[in-house]
């Protein structure tokens, strides 16, 4: 393939994969805990490295391509909105609440919890929420969650505490579905003391709509940028052809 098409295959495909992912951001701008996507696309060059009468080394290929990596979670904090439920909490600043998924030990910042059939305080998905001596029981008692993470039922009798974990390099965190994370090394996982909650609150999405939007329209007009590149660079290709035939 030629240089050109070759570079401009690429960053098409770079531009959709980017499209792809800001669409996903625009349809759970309204999702609690969602922690938005960014595109992280890296320049491989294959380097054309030249000998000393200026001539590419022999075996050495000379292209510049766009290669798509993963995206990049943006942890930032998402905007707290009053709620009125005792069950909901949102965390004010770094940290994740931890739940027990079928796979596994999940995290997540989406606090809106409720009480599933085993009377456990969990996700809506009913993954129990972890606590300081295991999921927290309780039952079928009324019971809020106060701003120090304990559970507390309508009689003042504390039930357990959610426990809030956080990690040394969040980008050891893998996106698992909507607002769970996987956490790929587990050796960066460090305890927070004093967790910071806002009871009968939850935490939105991060996802700035009207941001998303305007990445959207500019990645679409690159898009056609590098379409009319690509059919250009083939028009040149089939008149060269054409040339050399005759």
């Amino acid at each position: 393939m030629a240089n050109d098409l070759y570079v401009s295959s690429t960053g098409g495909l770079a531009r959709v994969r980017e499209l792809d992912i800001v669409a996903n951001n625009l349809a759970n701008a309204d999702t609690a805990g969602f922690k938005r996507d960014r595109a992280v696309f890296e320049s491989d060059f294959e380097s054309a490295l030249r000998t000393v009468k200026d001539r590419l080394t022999g075996g050495v290929p000379g292209r510049v391509f766009v290669r798509s990596a993963e995206a990049s979670v943006d942890f930032s904090q998402g905007p707290i909105a009053e709620t009125g439920d005792p069950l909901s909490v949102a965390i004010q600043g770094r940290g994740f609440f931890e739940v027990l998924a079928p796979e596994g030990v999940r995290y997540t910042r989406a606090g809106s919890f409720v009480i599933n059939t085993d009377g456990l305080l969990s996700t809506p998905d009913g993954y129990p929420v972890v606590g300081d001596g295991g999921p927290v029981a309780v039952g079928d008692r009324p019971v809020e969650i106060r701003a120090n993470g304990q559970v507390i039922d309508d009689a003042g009798e504390v039930l357990g505490a959610i426990g809030l974990v956080d990690f040394a390099d969040s980008s050891t965190l893998e996106k698992v579905g909507r607002t769970l994370f996987r956490a790929r090394n587990e050796e960066s996982r460090l305890g927070i003391e004093n967790p910071r909650l806002v009871p009968k609150s939850i935490e939105g999405s991060n996802v700035n709509p009207a941001r998303e939007l305007g990445a959207m329209t500019i990645l679409q007009r690159s898009f056609d940028i590098v379409m009319q590149t690509m059919r250009a660079a083939d028009r040149n290709t089939e008149q060269l052809i054409r040339e050399v035939s005759q």
